[in-house]
């Protein structure tokens, strides 16, 4: 083999290896690059997340108290109603233990 042979293949060889240095430096910052991008996102979706469940658990503490407060309401009215119905009947019967004390009364006057 010629001298300028050799020199154009060794120039060849040099530069092959200086692409290979530069592309495993390239691989090498691209890997690191995407890990940092990676860690990014992940960072990204907890806060996401926590943020998700924490509109949640405030829904749903929400809703329980929303239920609670209508069934409060709810016994509430049926206590109401019922104490209605027996001061109903309480002033009837009244009613009619005093006409039967009148009666009585009246019968024993007689």
């Amino acid at each position: 083999m010629s001298e300028a042979k050799l020199n154009i293949l060794t120039k060849a060889i040099v530069e092959f290896e200086e692409e290979v240095k530069k592309a495993k430096h390239d691989t090498a910052d691209n890997a690191k690059a995407l890990i940092l991008k990676a860690q990014s996102l992940s960072s990204e979706l907890e806060k996401v997340a926590e943020s998700t469940l924490s509109e949640a658990e405030k829904s749903i503490e929400s809703e329980k108290t929303a239920t609670i407060d209508a069934l409060r309401k709810k016994f509430n009215e049926e206590k109401e109603s019922l104490l209605a119905q027996i001061r109903q009947r309480a002033e009837k019967n009244l009613e009619q233990a005093i006409e039967e004390t009148v009666k009585a009364l009246e019968g024993a006057y007689k």
